[in-house]
């Protein structure tokens, strides 16, 4: 191995260090700020895979990806639940069991297991794989953001739950599609999955992934139709769940 080769691998874990520790400061920050129950969770979700432990110059390409990809989602994630989470709104009941073991398991059972997977993962990192991977994750990332941000502090919660001031959001994205938010997330974990370079394990993450959402979707469709009525219901005859709906 020579020298060159020897000052990447450094180079390299320093990285993964730094994203770990800089994720542990944003996580502590975040519990500082607004502790509760689902701000905890989430952080863990995206905490778990930025361990340094496990490291070696075979799989340290792939574990650089996995730091990127949950140092960024779940720094934007945190920032989401701090601004957005209310103390009412985890109440701890029996609904709320039911959407952790539905709807937040599924899809940290994806994430996590997705990226252990790619952590593993001996398989080079090409140039284009890299490239690829980075931007369907990147655009699945802003996406996010942009849902969110559209749908505002009063729409967006982790629980089903509706506050006075919120209002049934039809414009912008959510003109065509009905949970732009969810979709951005099916792109992320796309990108998680294809990290894995591993076609079944990675199709397994994305249908676990999907059934969470899909889970969450069925309640809150439930949820939105009674806080809404006709209102919704004509809403939702006109747009996609997931994509765009052809006219």
């Amino acid at each position: 191995m020579d020298l060159a080769h020897i000052s990447s691998l450094n180079i390299g874990l320093l990285w993964v260090w730094f994203n770990f520790a800089l994720f542990l400061l944003v996580y502590g920050f975040s519990l500082y700020a607004n502790l509760n129950f689902n701000t905890i969770v989430v952080g863990l979700i995206y905490l778990a895979p930025l361990v340094p432990v496990g490291l070696d110059p075979w799989n340290l390409e792939r574990v650089i990806l996995v730091s990127i990809q949950n140092t960024v989602f779940g720094v934007i994630e945190l920032v989401i639940f701090v601004f957005t989470v209310q103390p009412t709104d985890a109440r701890l009941d029996s609904a709320h069991v039911k959407q952790f073991l539905g709807h937040t398991l599924p899809i940290a059972v994806a994430l996590i297991g997705l990226s252990y997977v790619s952590r593993a993962s001996q398989v080079p990192v090409t140039f284009i794989e890299g490239c690829v991977i980075l931007s369907i994750f990147i655009f699945g990332a802003l996406f996010r953001v942009l849902a969110v941000f559209q749908l505002g502090k009063s729409g967006f919660k982790f629980d089903i739950v509706f506050r006075e001031e919120q209002k049934l959001m039809t414009e912008k994205l959510y003109s065509k599609i009905r949970h732009p938010s969810y979709t951005a997330m099916m792109v992320v974990i796309f990108a998680y999955a294809l990290t894995t370079h591993n076609l079944l394990i990675g199709l397994l993450g994305l249908v676990i992934g999907w059934f969470g959402f899909q889970y969450r979707i069925h309640y809150e469709e439930r949820a939105l139709e009674q806080q809404f009525g006709e209102d919704y219901l004509t809403y939702k005859n006109r747009t996609g769940m997931w994509l765009p709906r052809r006219n």
